[in-house]
């Protein structure tokens, strides 16, 4: 609406300073004409009256030209023209052109030929000149060019003479042909000048809106949508720009890696929108808590960083405690009071590294491996983790090539039938032996998820599995093999698919093939895990929930996917005498209403062995039996314990 009053205002201001400045020449053509019909042509009858009428009409003339004088001042001035301006200057206009209707009329009685003629050849150029000079306003040009020519006509039609009637008749026609060239005029004119500041205004608002643009391609290049923080992109620019400054001044800095304790549970059991809340008010206490020159960041999800000018290590744990303090402050969102607290990691420029990069994952592994810490949230990266960032990065250097390399092998874990100890089934173990050197698969198992090379690695599992089996089945009958399928492998779509096609190729009873997995997929998607074990299961094979008790724990997860055996984490059987065996007994319930059998991880002595079997668990296994067994031990060991009693797999 302003931006309509805005142009109102311009349009005006322009139709008046367009009429006044066109109106200097039909001003002077005014008192040359007027000058010409009362001194060309003076008849004593009437020279008196023209005298008279001249001295008016200059009079007028001089007028006019005074106010346009004043308007000119105006303008210089920066004012604007107002309504008053438009009618001062339509009235002057107007009563010139009565001036010279009223000559044409009263003088027309004492005309000669001549003189006739001139007046209207005059009058007619001054109405032609009009459509032009008078354009910024329509009435003013309109009546203008009527009130010179149309009187005038009508008298010359009236007379009896058939030159008059004829100048008469060109004039009528001459007066309609102006007044629609005057309208024209007047409406090209006015779009002109309405164009003209619709152009300007959309210029200055083009302006603003690429000044708008501007800054909202800078906000979506550089700045967390929800926080208003330093996205990654941006905050690694900044992190190089304090770096080159360190560098030439010769001093350090620091990153801080905070990680939010407790998010998670506030999203999943709250919700998104009050989670996104909490991330809101706590990059606002982050910022509370630094002070400009800090370079704050998301990193992403409830990661944050703090990138600040110094490595004084007595500041950063000031600024530590107050931000862990101040995060860990009670949040009331929408009707529900969040405590949360934070983990920060820190490390040096350039005493840790000098890559920027780098440092940020050195805070990040600093404050990992302080979130088992109970004694303070925050802690520096140090030479006992610099030492497993080493570990880390060779082996996973090294599981480039390990497959290439034969450098993994399967070993094999018996199941025992808790009844009669008889074997029923094994379950592959994968190990990696390095150099000499056997890597345990606590350490190189999450190494292989996180660089993707788990997928590989899982396959060829599952081959030599299958081939094992199939030798198992034809040797010895019904003993199963059981696989351990990561959580990043079994989430792959076409998991179940390749599983099938290895059974097939190798021809496996998929009876005797288990898949293992544990309890964190129930966190994944709901759908493609039900559809995966409803596939797998549909081919004959069983799949087991390893690990249970330590993970997810959704028993209404499990009904739903009707898995066909538990087993038990040995953290539970090592302590029957506690509270182990209250959990066993649960299971074991459960398990007669839903029908699936049970296994009992990490037996080690017959008085466990003995507990368990009392409880009615179905299948053992632990050291007890066997430690895993190498491929060439399988058979002997099979041949060893083999019973008069016909081997059953769990089922």
């Amino acid at each position: 609406m302003g931006n309509e009053d805005e142009l109102k205002k311009l349009h005006q201001h322009d139709r008046i300073n367009l009429l006044y400045s066109n109106s200097y020449a039909g001003m002077f053509i005014s008192m040359i004409a007027s000058g010409a019909l009362a001194f060309g042509f003076l008849q004593p009858a009437n020279r008196t009256e023209k005298i008279y009428w001249w001295l008016l009409m200059n009079a007028l003339l001089l007028l006019r030209l005074t106010d346009a004088i004043v308007w000119a001042r105006k303008v210089r001035q920066g004012l604007r023209g107002k309504k008053t301006d438009l009618l001062r200057f339509s009235a002057g206009a107007i009563s010139t052109a009565v001036l010279w209707c009223f000559y044409c009329l009263y003088f027309y009685a004492g005309f000669d030929l001549s003189e006739l003629t001139t007046s209207i050849i005059i009058v007619s150029a001054m109405a032609g000149g009009a459509v032009n000079i008078l354009s910024g306003d329509k009435t003013t040009s309109v009546t203008y060019s009527m009130l010179l020519l149309l009187p005038f006509s009508a008298l010359l039609l009236s007379s009896s003479e058939y030159y008059h009637n004829l100048l008469g008749g060109l004039g009528v026609f001459f007066s309609l042909v102006m007044v629609v060239s005057a309208i024209k005029s007047a409406d090209f004119t006015l779009k002109s000048i309405e164009l003209r500041h619709q152009n300007n205004l959309l210029l200055e608002n083009m302006e603003e809106q690429v000044v708008a643009r501007t800054r909202q391609i800078y906000d979506l290049s550089n700045l967390d949508a929800l926080t208003r923080l330093f996205n990654r992109t941006a905050f690694l620019s900044h992190v190089r720009e304090i770096k080159q400054s360190s560098i030439r001044q010769n001093k350090g800095f620091s990153i801080l890696f905070i990680d939010l304790d407790g998010f998670k549970r506030v999203n999943d059991n709250i919700g998104h929108s009050v989670g996104d809340e909490v991330l809101l008010l706590t990059a606002q206490r982050i910022k509370a808590c630094c002070s400009e020159a800090m370079t704050l960041c998301r990193w992403g999800g409830d990661e944050f960083l703090v990138c600040v000018p110094s490595n004084n290590t007595e500041l950063l744990v000031k600024l530590c405690g107050h931000l862990v303090e101040h995060i860990s402050d009670a949040m009331d969102i929408k009707g529900h009071r969040i405590k949360i607290s934070a983990t920060i990691g820190i490390a040096l420029y350039p005493d840790h590294s000098k890559d920027e990069q780098e440092l940020i994952q050195l805070a990040d592994m600093a404050m990992y491996n302080q979130k088992s810490s109970l004694s303070q949230r925050w802690s520096f990266f140090d030479d006992q983790l610099a030492s497993q960032m080493k570990r880390e990065n060779f082996l996973r250097s090294r599981l480039d090539t390990a497959l290439e390399n034969e450098e993994f092998r399967l070993v094999f874990h018996p199941i025992v039938r808790a009844s009669d100890s008889t074997v029923v089934a094994f379950e592959a173990l994968l190990r990696w032996q390095l150099d000499g050197e056997n890597v345990t698969p606590d350490e190189f198992i999450s190494l292989a998820e996180q660089t993707g090379h788990i997928r590989q690695i899982g396959y060829w599992v599952l081959h030599k599995s299958c081939l094992e089996s199939k030798k198992l089945a034809e040797l010895y009958g019904a003993i199963s093999v059981c696989v351990n399928v990561s959580v990043v492998q079994f989430q792959d779509p076409g998991f179940a698919i390749t599983v099938e096609d290895m059974i097939r190729h190798y021809a496996v009873d998929a009876r005797f093939l288990h898949i293992e997995i544990t309890e964190s997929v129930f966190s994944g998607d709901k759908d493609n895990l039900f559809f995966t074990i409803k596939h797998l299961q549909s081919l004959g094979i069983k799949v087991s929930i390893d690990d249970f008790g330590t993970g997810y724990s959704s028993l209404s997860a499990m009904q739903d996917l009707n898995v066909n055996i538990v087993k038990i984490d040995k953290s539970f059987i090592d302590k029957l005498d506690v509270n182990g065996m209250a959990i066993v007994t649960a299971v074991m319930s459960i398990s007669a209403n839903m029908g699936y059998k049970v296994v009992a991880e990490g037996v080690e002595t017959a008085e466990q062995a003995e507990k368990l079997t009392k409880a009615g668990v179905h299948f053992l296994q632990g050291y007890l039996y066997e430690r895993p067994l190498e491929m060439h031990q399988v058979n002997s060991f099979i041949q060893k314990n083999r019973s008069s009693t016909t081997y059953s797999a769990p089922t």
